[in-house]
């Protein structure tokens, strides 16, 4: 029903200009979504007052109107993206429709700010509005970064139309600071190597938990990142491993230089240089103690490493694939990894081992095997219990029709195009046991690697946190021998078990 307000100002049209009346009707629709549940807000923000908005004519009732809307959008998008963020994998539908619900708003909003930075830099006016363009590309930039982290939280891969959309916000920020050089355009730049350089760190490779905080370690390290036109010096520089290639129109973060053919000659694009970033991060692992006072990057030790591996190039695959696409029953997390290497692993068909062993205390899931290496593999998700293991767990892995179990770390998890849940394994070792760990009047089970092809063909062990230490003893009984081990250094560690080397005594 219409409040008494609208219907008096449809009475009398006259009484004010069209375009009052427009922002108007969007302010009324902006006050019927107090009260509404942040799923409701999220919908009705897309669905009606974007578009409403988009329909202004005036640039700064437009622009006013879209930060209001903003304003809202940030009391409701937390809700659903905590809600991802807690969700297993894959997303039940409850989750993938706030994924869907949240990235379809920031889409609007980025898309109506956008609009009105476009429609600055083909204008006239762009001394005049000057700061209304920059403030327009600085929010559609943050909005496409956000979207591009509900995805990688989710681990999908964003979307080409989000880095196709940043990179020409970048362009006609360059391209106005060339027309006002005394516009600044730092922060712009900023926000667009943040994004870039959180795309070069994969974070289909880590853990969920770890996400915002490599999401902060990145926006700190974009000062150090510059930005350089193609130009003919580009092509003798190739082999730069710290350097990336970015050609706006192909709808992606770039491409390393180094993996760039041998010999073909790069004519137009952005060189995006990290090894000022580099630098940043190895000033900061070497910094000595009697500097501890001098400002250092707070970054944990596991992540500082792989953000080195990621910008320097060194992070190469060493196998070819090989792909062939059976089925497989996978489990997650050594609680089911146990169960399942002594139950399973006795017969060829895991149907056959619960009948011989009784009832389950795991519960496979069903997956298909795309690509293996001599270290590796890649499955994808068919059917089963949701995900419930992230980055750095364990998983057992067996083939149908086969009595080996593969147990393996998880270090890639991504959705792919159809929706389908991926995940990169790597292989531990060829032969794996079962074995009682000492406790004080406890059963201790921990799962003997009796090669490590990974860390020189060692021996190693993993069990749940706080059971083994460095340097203690350890008498492990298995394949029908006992022998005397001291336990060596931490190699991984992640929720729910602690994976440690063996030294023979």
């Amino acid at each position: 029903m219409k409040s008494a307000l609208r219907l008096f100002r449809d009475l009398i049209p006259f009484a004010q200009p069209l375009a009052e009346k427009k922002a108007a009707e969007v302010r009324e629709l902006l006050d019927t979504v107090a009260g509404l549940s942040s799923y409701e807000v999220v919908n009705e923000l897309t669905t009606s007052v974007i578009p409403a908005i988009v329909e202004q004519q005036n640039l700064h009732m437009r622009f006013k109107l879209l930060e209001d809307a903003r304003q809202e959008a940030e009391k409701a998008l937390p809700v659903l993206e905590r809600h991802i963020d807690y969700a297993e994998l894959p997303l039940p539908l409850a989750a993938t429709s706030s994924a869907l619900a949240a990235d379809n708003l920031m889409k609007a909003l980025a898309v109506g700010y956008y609009g009105i930075a476009r429609a600055i830099a083909q204008g006239t006016q762009h001394k005049a509005l000057g700061r209304m363009f920059q403030r327009a590309v600085l929010r559609a930039m943050m909005l496409l970064a956000r979207r591009q982290q509900l995805a990688y939280r989710t681990y999908a891969k964003p979307s080409s139309s989000s880095w196709t959309m940043l990179h020409e916000l970048y362009q006609m920020a360059r391209q106005q600071h060339a027309r006002t050089p005394d516009e600044d355009i730092a922060p712009i730049e900023h926000q667009y190597l943040s994004a870039l350089l959180f795309a070069y760190l994969e974070p289909s490779k880590l853990p969920r938990v770890d996400l915002a905080a490599a999401i902060f370690c990145t926006q700190q390290l974009a000062i150090h990142a510059r930005i350089a036109e193609v130009t003919p010096e580009t092509n003798s520089s190739q082999a730069s491993g710290s350097c990336f290639l970015v050609r706006p129109e192909e709808g992606n973060p770039g491409t390393p230089l180094q993996r760039l053919p041998q010999g073909v000659p790069i004519f137009d694009g952005l060189i995006i240089d990290c090894s000022g970033v580099l630098a940043a991060l190895d000033k900061s692992t070497n910094r000595s103690a009697e500097f501890s006072d001098e400002p250092g990057l707070d970054i944990p030790p596991a992540l500082l490493h792989t953000l080195q591996l990621a910008l320097g190039g060194r992070s190469m695959r060493r196998f070819a694939r090989k792909r062939f696409k059976p089925h497989a029953d996978l489990v997650g997390g050594i609680a089911q990894v146990i169960p399942f290497i002594e139950g399973s692993a006795r017969s060829r068909r895991s149907a056959d081992a619960a009948n011989q062993h009784g009832p389950k205390s795991f519960a496979p899931s069903e997956w298909s095997l795309i690509d293996q290496s001599p270290d590796g593999f890649l499955v994808r998700f068919i059917q089963g219990e949701n995900w419930k293991v992230g980055v750095g767990n364990i998983v057992a892995l067996q083939p149908r029709e086969s009595s080996k179990v593969h147990v393996c770390l998880v270090r890639r998890i991504a959705t792919n195009t159809q929706g389908r849940l991926e995940l990169g394994l790597q292989a531990l070792s060829p032969q794996v046991s079962v074995v009682d760990l000492p406790g004080h009047n406890e059963i201790r089970r921990g799962i003997y690697l009796h090669r490590l092809p990974a860390y020189g063909d060692r021996p190693g062990i993993i069990a749940r946190p706080g059971q083994l230490a460095s340097g203690h003893k350890l008498r492990l009984a298995a394949s029908g021998t006992t022998q005397l081990w001291q336990i060596g250094r931490r190699l991984e560690a992640s929720e729910g078990l602690e994976f440690f080397a063996l030294v023979p005594l």
